[in-house]
């Protein structure tokens, strides 16, 4: 099997037609029909149904369509580090965060003239400190549970890693302007439970799966309506905005979702469970980029948490 292969039979899916994947491709639709054709030779499998409507993935095409994806994206990466222009890099990973992000374009501008290409990887705690891990990314911004923090230091041990706490956080629940509960200051745990959810990208280390340890049976956390499912940032923003659909998030949240139309309530019987720090690879001291960054990443957490 060849990354090509995968190339051209993903192209073919996404299309469901091989003159568009072939028009994709910069390449000739018997030059599709072949290299798919070897692809499913390979393999020992049929990969597509042929009819007039075109292209549709049977089930074996269907179960190879996920890995696929995940191994272009992995050469892909690999392709942009090796070839990758000589000069600085400093790249960050993190959760989904407006803060987060805007830290970046912060550091950019203190730093254009001094020819850096910066980088923000949104993902779960596991892809993060694996970005770390794997000199992806310099460091990783995450936020865990205090009941995870055990079992998240062994697994970063394995990884050659270190974590530095940076505070002490609670949880919020983000609504906007078209939720009738827009108005109000907070909420208590029982009350979420008649509230519609936008449930995140499955990890391990989510706070959902910890908040009933904390909330003394006030609420079941899978009696939550999860009403909408992504892993898209975008996505969640867009539902906040327009629908009367909430999320569960960390309670430091950028000004900038505001402008938006979009408010944190906040939960009001509820500790602060979630500790924010960062992870470094061990033994490797910081550039003055990673250093800058944690430095504006405590202001801002000491700004947010006075207020």
């Amino acid at each position: 099997m060849e990354i090509k292969q995968l190339e051209y039979f993903v192209a073919t899916a996404d299309h469901g037609s091989l003159n568009k994947a072939a028009e994709q491709l910069y390449t000739s639709q018997p030059n599709v029909s072949k290299v798919i054709a070897n692809l499913e030779k390979d393999l020992g499998v049929v990969l597509f149904e042929r009819n007039s409507r075109g292209m549709r993935m049977t089930e074996h095409g269907k179960m190879l369509y996920g890995h696929a994806l995940t191994i272009l994206k992995n050469s892909n990466m690999i392709r942009s580090l090796v070839q990758k222009k000589t000069g600085n890099y400093f790249s960050v990973s993190g959760y989904q965060s407006s803060i987060l992000t805007k830290l970046t374009a912060d550091i950019y501008v203190a730093h254009k003239d001094q020819n850096i290409t910066f980088g923000f990887r949104e993902g779960t705690v596991e892809e993060i400190t694996d970005d770390v891990s794997e000199h992806i990314s310099e460091i990783g911004i995450v936020y865990l549970a205090h009941t995870q923090l055990q079992c998240f230091k062994h697994i970063i041990w394995h990884k050659k890693l270190e974590f530095f706490p940076l505070a002490e956080l609670p949880i919020c629940v983000y609504l906007g302007s078209h939720h009738p509960w827009y108005d109000r200051e907070s909420v208590v745990l029982k009350e979420l439970s008649h509230l519609k959810f936008i449930e995140g990208t499955k990890d391990f280390f989510a706070m959902e799966h910890h908040i009933e340890r904390i909330s003394v049976g006030a609420i079941q956390m899978e009696n939550l309506n999860n009403v909408v499912c992504t892993n898209s940032d975008y996505m969640i923003t867009s539902m906040l905005k327009h629908t009367d659909v909430c999320c569960l998030g960390i309670d430091f949240v950028s000004g900038e979702y505001e402008g938006q139309g979009i408010r944190a309530l906040k939960v009001r019987d509820c500790e602060k469970f979630l500790t924010l720090g960062y992870v470094k690879q061990k033994k490797k001291d910081l550039s003055f980029e990673a250093r800058f960054y944690i430095e504006e990443l405590k202001k801002a957490l000491a700004a947010y948490t006075v207020l």
